[in-house]
């Protein structure tokens, strides 16, 4: 037996468990690097930076990871996903740690912007790897532990931030030397433990990658396998080297509705995290009520994440997305028609757990709906013809606000919503029979090939 169809089938090992913990890590160092900035922001020496500057300054970042994982997440289908994580992580803590020397805000947008570009780069990479590593039956409870971890990154960012700028009597470099040594120990974890993807180490078919193969397998602890067996196709559009093409004839259809329904989700997803808490506090003329609104959001976030794990263990990742897309696309409605009210708020517990279920499921399903050769590109380039639903949508909202109620604005949201759930349903029919072969032919042969590997 080959050692991809060895995974797919068999129990997860101890060293996946440090594979995903790792991964986990790389996920917590990104959300630290993102959200760091909000609590710099506030702490900037007066004459620094105009409010106008302070929105530009967040906004690098992220525009900085929609290019890195579409320009630079597809170099890791051709040099690899391991060597790509280590580029991104040294860039990501040269960066923040460059964040602390900037000088002037243009020059802190500059290097916010190449940070950006190393957690784009790092994320996606990140991601493939750990569920080239999965087993079929735990790869969307595995991408839920993942999307725990930017949360966690960001309230650490928080705790550091509470911690250190008291201790520092105000000053704001310290939360970046932290997120920088942060980065530093991601960086030495990676180089010393993290393994290539042996489906890219296949798909290379050369005497080296055999080596590091061998030695990969070593390390999992799986014995009774072939290591020069090929993986078997698990599909049509596994097959075919121009079929690698994001829009050549066999992926363009699920390429073009990816990128529509993540861009459409983000719009929705940034709109309601970046003006929730101000649209309440506007409508309420409280400015607690707002705070409590936005925690509750950032609380499912959690929330969705461990759930869209437990569930996933027995659905599949493309069902999950329209279904948690189209209780999201309700959960807003009803949240617009009770805004103000109590009810309000027990329909953005909802909200906030259905949105971030549907975000755990993009991760999950995007990269098993390419080839080895094509998957992080094609992760890559969902995550960054996502960001322009993301950047556009929170700028939209602000016009939008002159002229609209927030009730409206809300409902507007329900629209972009939508449109992802109908795209994602086209989505689970057009790859419902190549996740189904593969679930299938993991289920008879598991109990057999466990056997035979822990005989």
């Amino acid at each position: 037996m080959d050692i991809i169809s060895a995974i797919k089938t068999s129990k997860m090992r101890p060293y996946q468990y440090v594979i995903v913990f790792l991964c986990t890590f790389c996920s917590v160092i990104d959300g630290y690097d993102l959200i760091v900035m909000g609590y710099v922001l506030p702490n900037l020496p007066a004459g620094f930076t105009t409010a106008d500057q302070k929105g530009y300054l967040i906004s690098a970042g992220l525009i900085g990871m929609g290019v890195g994982a579409a320009i630079l997440a597809p170099l890791a289908d051709k040099i690899g996903r391991r060597p790509l994580i280590i580029m991104g992580l040294t860039v990501t803590t040269s960066f923040v740690a460059a964040t602390a020397l900037a000088p002037t805000a243009e020059a802190m947008m500059a290097v916010r912007f190449v940070t950006g570009m190393g957690v784009g780069a790092v994320m996606v990479s990140s991601i493939v790897l750990v569920q080239e590593f999965s087993p079929v039956s735990r790869r969307n409870f595995v991408i839920g532990v993942l999307g725990v971890g930017g949360p966690v990154g960001g309230m650490i960012a928080g705790f550091v931030g509470l911690s250190l700028t008291s201790t520092f009597s105000g000053a704001w470099q310290p939360l970046l030397w932290a997120g920088a040594g942060i980065n530093v120990i991601g960086l030495v974890l990676v180089v010393f433990l993290l393994p290539e993807s042996l489906s890219f180490l296949m798909s290379k078919r050369t005497p080296a990658a055999q080596r590091k193969i061998e030695k990969i397998i070593a390390r999992v602890g799986i014995t009774g396998v072939d290591p020069s067996a090929p993986a078997p196709s698990t599909g049509e559009a596994e097959t075919g080297e121009g079929k690698q093409r994001l829009l050549g004839s066999t992926l363009r259809e699920r390429s073009i509705l990816l990128w529509i329904a993540y861009g459409g989700f983000l719009a929705a997803f940034y709109f309601v995290n970046t003006w929730t808490p101000q649209l309440i506090s506007d409508a309420s003329g409280d400015t607690q009520a707002g705070a409590l609104v936005g925690t509750i959001l950032s609380i499912g976030q959690i929330g969705g994440s461990v759930l869209f794990g437990f569930v996933g263990l027995k659905v599949l990742a493309t069902r999950i997305s329209w279904t948690a897309l189209l209780v999201s696309v309700v959960s807003v409605v009803g949240f617009a028609l009770l805004l103000g009210s109590t009810g309000a708020l027990v329909v953005v517990v909802v909200l906030g757990i259905a949105i971030y279920v549907g975000a755990a499921s993009f991760g999950a399903m995007a990269p098993g709906m390419y080839p080895p050769l094509a998957r992080a590109k094609g992760y890559g380039m969902m995550l960054g013809m996502g960001r322009i639903g993301a950047i556009a949508a929170p700028i939209g909202a602000g016009y939008g606000l002159a002229v609209l109620a927030p009730t409206q604005l809300y409902l507007a949201a329900s629209v972009p919503l939508l449109i992802s759930a109908i795209c994602c349903f086209r989505i689970w029919q057009i790859t419902r029979d190549e996740f189904d072969r593969e679930r299938a032919s993991a289920r008879p042969e598991a109990t057999s090939v466990v056997a035979e590997l822990e005989s």
